[in-house]
């Protein structure tokens, strides 16, 4: 009987911190993709370790008709290079964060995130003249993806001011890969580099060809646009 009312106790416990669990808010959604149903992608670029090369990026965006989504880190973000980002939203594209200095946040505490995409916004602030919202957030190296989204990392992530991480489904700088895996909903990852510039120009066409629409990441996923806050 012992046994029994001891077995019982336990599955009661069990139950009730899995009911409890499953209460707890979700803090951050995560998409590796937008809709399957629809003919659309998104095309986005992290790091800008040469961020000079940003103009060549846009006008080659911008004889196609796609909508970049552009994640810098912050130390990349510099006042010299302040009208490229500025140039960059003027024409419609996305910027999101990236962290500061691209630490792998993954195992990092609270303060250290925050620190991480609250310093990228001063950087980007300073470099523009005037604050600029933005609406997801990229983890370097994708690494936190596996954390969830009601746990402590999560809440630190939502503190910070972001609710929506964008990942990725398709990671490859050849062009004959993202051309064979691209599908409706894609999420294309490159960097802001001179061989992800090549890549970028040699799908470009193609992809228009296809008929596919090139948005931004907001566009995609149905959230509302980032914009500049007022000065």
């Amino acid at each position: 009987m012992f046994r029994k009312l001891l077995a019982l106790g336990l599955l009661v416990c069990l139950l009730s911190g899995s009911a409890a669990a499953s209460e707890r808010p979700h803090y951050i959604t995560q998409y590796t993709n937008g809709s399957r149903e629809e003919k659309r992608i998104a095309i986005t670029i992290d790091d800008w370790y040469e961020p000079e090369l940003l103009p060549e990026f846009l006008d080659a965006a911008n004889e196609y008709g796609c909508k970049l989504t552009l994640y810098p880190i912050g130390i990349n973000v510099r006042p010299k290079e302040g009208p490229f980002w500025q140039r960059a939203i003027d024409e419609g594209h996305e910027l999101g964060n990236h962290s500061n200095t691209h630490k792998n946040l993954e195992n990092a505490g609270r303060d250290t995130i925050l620190a991480q995409l609250n310093n990228m916004e001063k950087r980007l602030e300073e470099a523009l003249g005037h604050p600029h919202t933005m609406n997801t957030v990229r983890y370097p190296f994708g690494a936190g993806r596996f954390n969830g989204t009601r746990g402590a990392f999560a809440k630190a992530v939502n503190d910070a001011g972001y609710s929506h991480v964008a990942l990725w489904d398709i990671d490859s700088t050849d062009a004959k890969q993202i051309l064979k895996k691209v599908e409706n909903g894609s999420i294309i990852l490159l960097h802001g580099r001179k061989k992800d510039l090549r890549t970028l120009k040699a799908i470009l066409p193609e992809l228009q060809s296809r008929g596919y629409e090139m948005v931004t990441i907001s566009d995609l996923l149905r959230i509302a646009p980032s914009a500049a806050a007022q000065p």
